[in-house]
Order: C-alpha cells, then structure tokens, then sequence
C-alpha cells in the first residue's frame, strides 16, 4: 500500500512556490471561458498599453500592508493577490531525509542516507538545452483552491554536501504529472487576522511514483554503505514492485512582506515502494474521511503482520503560530502543537478496540513526517469485513468501503469544435478498491455535477484487478466537474476556450497584430512575468525575433512538459497553432525578393608550468572556442530558412526530401536538419567559450572577449592543421568540421582539439596553489546549451568553478561534449563528433550531388585582409558594416556585464539578455540578409563578414556604462535607417529598444537584473 509499506524514507524541507495570484477571477475580472481580461464588465481594450490593465487590477480596493491589515496606502489587495508576475515555477528548498525505516515503528536517524538532499526539477528543455529546470505548479482552474497540478520531469536525491557536478544517489524521470490529493483548508485552527489567511491555513497532499524499469532510474550510484539502501534494493527486484512513490504534503505558506515574489511553504513527505496493485498519484489503504473536512483530511491505514499504520500528514490540524508574522527571513513561521484531540481510537463497526494512536506520537512528528505504527491489539480474522472507524473525543473519522479514483483526476480538454463532427475526448484511468484491495465495480453511475459542460460514459466499470477506463467527452468551455460515484472522488475538468473559428483564418492573414489581439495580450495583461523577466510579448521586435522559440515553447506535444508556455496552460491548441503560422510569416517577411542564382597520433607534452602560462592558454582556448563557434554560425547560415527552401522546392532545384535534410519538418520541432544541427553546435561552443571564461575568473582574471583567429595565425596559435576559414556549407567543410571535433580515442594523425585541452587539464592538475580555501565560488551562473545528458546527471550544474576539482569538471564537459567521451559512452551518440559526422555520411551518401549552400564567399571582409576576398557590393558593404557594429556591441555588452562582478547571473542579468538578443534579434537575420546579396565577384554572395579583436575596455561604473551602450546603440540605429539595402523593421525596433534600455539602467529606473 504504497506509503504504509516498508522501507520507507522521511523528508523535510521548504517548498518555494511562485504561482501567479491575479488569475483568481476575485472581482469579475476574468472570464476562463474564453481567456478575456475584464474591465468594468466588458472585455479589456488590447489597443492600451498593458500597464493600464495592470493600474486596473492594483486599484481595486481593500488595500493591505505587509502585515496583512487593511490600509489604504497598502501594496496588496485580493485582486492582484500576494504575486502577480508569478511564474509558475515549484522547487525543493533545503530538504533533508530526515529518518529511514525499514520496520513498524523504528525510525533510523543514523544511516548514511539521513541527511541527504532530496531536489525535484522540471524537464530537460530540448529546444533550449538549459540546465537548472524548474519543475511547475499551476492552477488548473485557478478560481478553485483544489485544483493544482505540478509538472516535473526528475527526482534526484544527492549526498547532502554534494556539489553541482556530483553524481546522485538516485536519480530518476517523473512520467506523469501530479495534482492535489488531500486539501486541508483549516490546517491551522487560529487563523490570524491576515487578508491571505484561508491560504496561509491551508496544506495540500500530493503523490507521484517512479518507475524501476525507466531507462534513466538511477539507484545508489555511489555504493553507499547503507542497510537501509541494501534492504530497499533486495524490495526493488521484487516483481510485484514497479518502482517508488513519493508523497509530499505542503503546508504553512509564509505570507510575503512585499508584493510580486514567491512565497515559502513547509514541505515534509515519504518515499516507499510502488507496488502494481497501488495508483501512481493517490494513496491507497482503507480510507477514513473526517466528520468535518473544514479542519481535517482523510487518514489512509494499513492492518499486517500485527500492526496498525497510519497515513495522516495533514489529516490532522496545528493550532496556532508561535512566531509573529510575517516572518523577516520569509521562511515558513514556527507553530505551536497539533489540535490537542486526546488518544485516537480505532476500532471496527463491530465495536471492538483495535488500536490506539497515543496524542504523544502524533504531536511529535519530527521523524516520521505523519507516518506512524501502533500495535495491533485484536487479532481478529474477520476485519476484512467490517468497516473502521478513528475516535477522538473531539473529532472522528469513518472509513469509505469503496474507494473509487481517477489516476488523472484533474484535466484540461480541447472544447468541441461545432463546426464538425469532431468529439473532444479524454481517457482516464480508473481504480477502484474494496476496503483497502482492489476489486471490481460493475456499472456504477458517475455524477457530473456541470452538465452542461461535459459529459462521460454512462456507466463505470472495473476488471479483477480494480482497473477500467472513463471516456470524458467536453460540450463548453468553462469548469467542469464529476465525481465517480461519490463526494470524496471528483474529477477536475478544465474544458478549453472555443476558437475553433480561428482555423479560418488564412495563414497569411496570422501577423504579429493578429496574433497579439487573438493570443498573446491576454498573458500579456494578466500574467506579466513575461515581460518583467524575459521579454514583453507587446514588443513586435521581440516577438519576431523569437518566433520560432515561441511555437517550440508553445507546441500542443509539449503541454506535459514544465517548460511548456504558457505555463499556465489555458491555450487551445488552435491558438497554439497561430504560433507556426506566424512564424512561417516571419521567415517569408525575411526572404530576399529573388533567391539568388544555384550555382602519426598527438601526445601532449604538460608544457604548461606556471599560472601565467595557463592563464595564457586558456586566453587561447577562449579564441579556440570563439573561431570554431563562429565558422560553424557562417557556415549554418549559408543554408537557405525552411521557407527559401520551400520555394526551393517548389521551383524543382530541390526535393522534398533535400528539403527536410537540409531544415527538418515543416512543423518545426525538434527535427531542425543540417542548418538546425549545426546552430546547436555553434550554441554550444557559445557555452563552452563560457566555461573557459568562467575557469579563467576563477583564477582572477577578469572577462576575456577573445579574438577570432584564422587561416595562418589559427595554425601558429593553436598547433592544428585544420584551416580556420569562413565558408559556405559543403562535403569539404562538414569533414573539417568533423576534424575539429575528432576525438582523442580515435587514431589520427595531427594534434586535436581534445590535445590541446589535455595540456590545460594536466595544467590545472599539477600546478600547485592555483586554489587557495577561502575562495568564493567564480563565474555567475549560465543555464543554457546543455545536452540532455548532461543535464540529467547534474541537473542543478551552472557552470561555476571555484576549485581544482570544478576546473577539471568543467574542461572535462568541454571536451566531452565535443567528442563524447569513449565510443561506448551515452555521451558519444550526442557528440558534436558524430553529429556532424552523420551530417557528412548523409551528405556523401546522397544518390544525387547535393549542394544545398547559397554560393558565398569566402572570407568575407569589408577592407583588404590577407587571404580574404573584399566585397565591393556598395548595399552588402553597408549592410556588413552594421552587422560589424552590431557583433562589437554584442560583446561589449557581455564585457560590461562581466565588469561588475563574476558571479553575477547571466540569465538574469539584462546586459547579457540584451547581448543575446542581439545574437538572436539582429545578427541573425543580417546573416542571413547578407548571403543573398551580390558580392561584387561574379557568381559569389556576400556574408558577415570576417570579425576582429574588440578594442573596448569595460568600465567598472555600470551606470557610465550603460550610457556608452546607449549611444553605440543610437548611432548604430542611425546607421541602419540611412542603409539603402535597410534590414528589416525589427533590427531598428530593437536597437531602439536597447538604446532606451540602456538609458534606463543607467539612470537606475531598471533593475539590473530580470
């Protein structure tokens, strides 16, 4: 019976929930059946300016203080509640086992896995690639307290002083999501006088299993020497086990002093094993349901072997705090003892006493987290048949015989399309059990409680083993609700707003207004964490630069996933779809009006002796990383957007399938093709150029931009034979490539790239005192551009290097991540190596030659360099010098940010998101531009051209600073509006929005950070 089985693990911790609060509908200013914001009863005007909605929500009155009384000067009310730019994001703070048991009533505080860390995370973001995923929590229908649903992706437990690269003593996938079991709403009986006091009251019980047989379940990697690890090992190979479930109950929100953060809740729970009789996400046992649900929850219990087991972490409730609130520190505030109820009593409908739970166990919980064992007191054979019940002199609770539960007991639907024949349906499996085993039920009714929202199958019906499946079919948008045959079994629908009318639209009708007005203003204006930590979705030019992140993010396949948007998950699928139409649009506004014409093995020596000359080779492995990431960018972007090659296509120079060798599918996804293939590599190397930098702060060295190094210069300086060039995708460049990354367990004949990072790691091996004790952790935190794998291991790595030991983690990722490892690790398959390895055998393989490039030059510069080729095109020479502007301010940017300080976050840091955007925003398409313009050399484009070393010294002043970005991004706008091959609209906007942003950091009316 899951929980109430052996062995068991205690844990305790703080939970962090950063749920949006203004979407609760408090004062008529929602209407979910269609996602419409409300303003005095009619629809919000989406031609305003969001922040007018926002002043909208703020006014409404009653105001309250921090201290949670009402003032008319106070920052909250009900409206907006305590968190309007919630995101949604859930996470484990601090959380410790606590106890293990491996017997009734034994709780174990001395085995080595007490005091191991428990951390849930969200999924591996494969279209992002960054590490540090937070798992979710979001209100399904967020005008219901018992209606949320965590998203999450992975368990892992570590050694409790276990580092960001140390593997895990388990790790695991999370295949389901999971919401709201049990809802104890008076969890605390002396509510004090707090606008947010019914919240703060309530505790919240949710489940989820693992399974044993997942291909990433991880077990005690680490040979701890531990009976309990061995004795729950020996239960893991039991065929009857599927895995583990974790329970975890959140409890005692501490209300915030300020408006718009997270808040802080307790968090204790246990881990057993999951047998195939149990559900996934729901306790199982013989199920008590309290007299008054108003203050308590149900009880699940378990008779064997002579004991009594009782499930109860929130069943029953605490009396008052014994802190005054708020709490300083924000943590969840002290409370004092459980409802003082006497001894509890459980006895059968026969009268007969059982057992009894003394007031002393239950109010000293501290190590088994609600879990607890009393003696068996009658041995009586015919318990099976009678019903139990738990006494108090106080409170009472009455065991439910059948116990009839939906394993997906909160949904979303699509709504019905009534313009077909199309039925909007959804499966949920059904388990039902007869006094604690399951059992078979034979045409029960369900009872649907919104009728006029949706309907089911007219019976329910179980097999043997207790299992069966309802059919949900959805009439209307709105909230819907049914119970499976009793009170204490609902099933939570949220049904989907109706735009089926939407499909209508003609595909290039789906611009950036349209999809503003149809999809996007409505987050926008009542969920703007968007715009407060990432981008606003009212700014065009960021909503195209982006366009195709937002469909990924945004796609229908990925609603289960915590990185899917929007997090709050009220989108329909149709609307989900305009994102791919827009996106289609943006690429095609990008297009040129006519596509141009079709035309012996290395042993590294340990040369490095002092500090100075590793410091020195590492300043040359950041312009290794810089010159291969920035070929690798020339050379993906010499390949034609989906939408060229569409017309490709289209025109019979290709096929479908070049088509899709060369971009993916049509949809999209993960599948990018050789272009896609190619810029995740580049993004990668971005990470890697990173890393280094971070290994080189840690040794004091402050941010180095690098100098991209070519043709004989590259050859001198890093000892590889390969050519450093510019050139456009073709057989000949994909095996250079390929060189690069060549692995060092592979003979070949020439120094590598692996070589040349042994030496720095034999370096930082055996060069003594680079480290002393007392150093910080160095180099701020980089979520981004890890594969899967990586991400999996060390799920919470940033990159931070503050040590020997995290020095060599960190070259070792470099070099692993370019050639995998050994030809047997799960590292190779996702290699740089033998991704662009594959990319060549497709290419050489072809039946048909097959050059998909745009007919570039190479070595492209806009003044006479040796071994490049000069551009004369006076528009394409324009048109390079601003591409030449904007690559320098991109690294100023990055460099000014590294002036400040070396630990600070780069996802969070505007400076850095400004350099991306950047990248993303204007870099890109000029790459692109520039390709399919004439070159002045007969039969050959033009393209970005070949860069040089930044000469720009960052100064320690942020705000002088920021006033120089300012101006370079005014002039360099002023530039782009007199080009007469002018770039596209948004390359401008967004030199113009930087130019303002700037400003404001610089006259601190922003925040530096998001």
């Amino acid at each position: 019976m899951s929980i109430l089985d052996f062995p068991r693990v205690h844990f305790k911790g703080v939970a962090r929930v950063n749920v949006p609060t203004a979407n609760r509908n408090i004062n008529n200013t929602l209407d979910i059946t269609t996602n419409t914001v409300l303003q005095n009863g009619a629809a919000f005007d989406l031609k305003q300016h969001p922040s007018k909605c926002h002043e909208y929500l703020k006014a409404f009155e009653p105001k309250f203080n921090a201290q949670g009384q009402e003032d008319k000067a106070g920052q909250f009310n009900h409206v907006t509640g305590y968190n309007m730019i919630g995101n949604n994001h859930f996470s484990w703070e601090n959380t410790f086992v606590t106890s293990v048991q491996l017997k009734h009533g034994s709780y174990q505080t001395d085995d080595p896995l007490v005091g191991s860390k428990l951390a849930l995370w969200g999924h591996y973001n494969e279209y992002l690639r960054t590490s540090f995923n937070r798992a979710r929590w979001v209100d399904n229908d967020p005008t219901r307290r018992d209606s949320a649903l965590i998203y999450a992706g992975q368990l892992t437990i570590s050694d409790g002083d276990a580092s960001a690269n140390t593997a895990h003593i388990l790790s695991s996938d999370i295949d389901c999501t999971h919401g709201v079991r049990w809802l104890n709403p008076g969890y605390i009986v002396n509510k004090p006088k707090h606008f947010m006091q019914d919240e703060m009251a309530e505790a919240r019980l949710f489940q989820f299993s693992v399974s044993k047989d997942n291909e990433n379940f991880i077990f005690n990697q680490l040979n701890i020497d531990s009976a309990f690890l061995e004795q729950l090992k020996i239960t893991l190979e039991d065929p009857e086990v599927l895995g583990l479930t974790v329970q975890y109950c959140i409890s005692n929100l501490s209300p915030p002093s300020q408006p718009d953060t997270p808040v802080f809740c307790d968090l204790q729970g246990t881990i057993s094993v999951w047998r195939k009789q149990d559900m996934a996400t729901s306790p199982t046992g013989r199920i008590l349901q309290p007299d008054d649900t108003s203050q308590f929850s149900p009880i699940a219990v378990k008779i064997k072997d002579n004991w009594v087991s009782f499930n109860m972490p929130i069943s029953i409730p605490y009396q008052s705090y014994a802190e005054v609130l708020p709490v300083q520190s924000g943590l969840p505030p002290k409370l004092t003892h459980k409802a003082a109820l006497g001894d509890l009593i459980l006895k059968s409908d026969s009268g007969k006493t059982l057992a009894v739970l003394p007031e002393s166990v239950y109010q000293q919980a501290n190590n088994s987290t609600g879990v607890f064992d009393v003696p068996l007191l009658v041995n009586d054979a015919q318990l099976e048949t009678q019903s139990l019940s738990l006494q108090s002199n106080q409170h009472n609770w009455h065991e439910t015989d059948w116990h009839i539960q939906a394993e997906q007991h909160i949904i979303a639907i699509e709504s019905a399309n009534p313009k077909s024949d199309y039925k909007s349906t959804h499966a949920i499996d059904v388990f039902s059990y007869f006094r604690g085993k399951p059992h078979p039920i034979n045409k029960l009714i369900p009872n649907i409680t919104t009728p006029n929202n949706l309907r089911c199958d007219v019976y329910i019906e179980t097999d043997k083993s207790g299992r069966g499946q309802l059919n949900i079919e959805s009439l209307a948008p709105g909230s819907g609700e049914l119970f499976l045959g009793e009170h204490h079994s609902p099933v939570q629908v949220r049904i989907l707003s109706d735009d089926w009318s939407l499909l209508d639209v003609a595909d290039e009708n789906v611009d950036y207004d349209f999809l503003y007005h149809n999809v996007m203003g409505y987050y926008e204006l009542l969920y703007p964490f968007m715009a407060d930590k990432v981008f606003s979705m009212a700014d065009k030019c960021k909503c195209e630069t982006y366009a195709r992140l937002m469909w990924q993010m945004c796609d229908p396949k990925n609603r289960d996933k915590s990185y899917y948007m929007p997090s709050t998950r009220e989108m329909s699928s149709v609307k989900s779809h305009l994102f791919l139409k827009y996106l289609s649009n943006v690429e095609q506004s990008a297009m040129p009006k006519e596509l141009p014409p079709l035309e012996p093995q290395f042993t590294a020596q340990g040369s490095i002796k002092t500090k100075a000359q590793l410091i020195s080779k590492l300043r040359d492995a950041v312009d290794l990383e810089l010159s291969i990431m920035l070929q690798y960018l020339y050379s993906a972007y010499s390949l034609p957007t989906y939408a060229a090659g569409e017309q490709y296509v289209e025109s019979e120079r290709w096929t479908q399938a070049q088509l899709e060798l060369v971009n993916g599918s049509k949809e999209r996804r993960k599948n990018s093709g050789w272009r896609g293939a190619i810029l995740e590599i580049a993004h990668e190397e971005m990470i890697h150029y990173l890393v280094i930098n971070n290994i080189l702060m840690s040794l004091g060295e402050p941010f180095y931009p690098g100098e991209p190094v070519f043709a004989q210069a590259a050859k001198e300086k890093f000892g590889l034979d390969t050519e450093f060039s510019f050139e456009p995708f073709s057989e000949h460049i994909i095996a250079k490539f390929v060189r690069f990354e060549w692995p060092h367990f592979f003979p070949s004949v020439g120094k590598s790239i692996a070589d040349f990072y042994n030496e720095i790691r034999i370096a930082i091996n055996e060069i003594p005192d680079l480290y002393t004790q007392d150093m910080n952790k160095q180099g701020g935190e980089h979520h981004l551009f890890l594969n899967e794998i990586i991400n999996r291991a060390y799920p919470n790595y940033q990159f931070e290097v503050y040590d020997k030991e995290t020095a060599l983690f960190a070259i070792d990722f470099v070099t692993e991540q370019g050639e995998g490892a050994s030809a047997d690790s799960p590292q190779f398959e996702h290699s740089h190596f033998n991704r662009l390895r594959s990319i060549s055998k497709n290419l050489t393989l072809s039946d048909i030659p097959f050059e998909p490039a745009y007919p570039v030059l190479k070595n492209p510069v806009i003044s006479q360099r040796a071994g490049c080729n000069v551009v004369t095109n006076p528009n394409a020479r324009a048109l390079m010098t601003l591409y030449q502007g904007c690559h320098e301010l991109m690294f100023k940017m990055m460099m000014q940010h590294f002036a400040q300080t070396s630990k600070g976050s780069m996802r969070r840091s505007r400076l850095m998101n400004a350099a991306i955007d950047l990248m993303t925003g204007i870099l890109r398409p000029l790459s692109v531009h520039l390709m399919t313009l004439p070159s002045g050399t007969a039969g050959r484009n033009a393209g970005p051209p070949l860069p040089q070393a930044i000469k720009f010294k960052a100064t320690s002043n942020y705000e002088k600073g920021c006033l120089a970005l300012a101006q370079a991004c005014k002039e360099l706008a002023e530039t782009a509006k007199e080009i007469k091959a002018t770039p596209p609209e948004t390359q401008i906007e967004l030199l113009e929005f930087y130019q303002k942003q700037m400003t404001e950091l610089a006259t601190n009316k922003l925040s530096r950070e998001g």
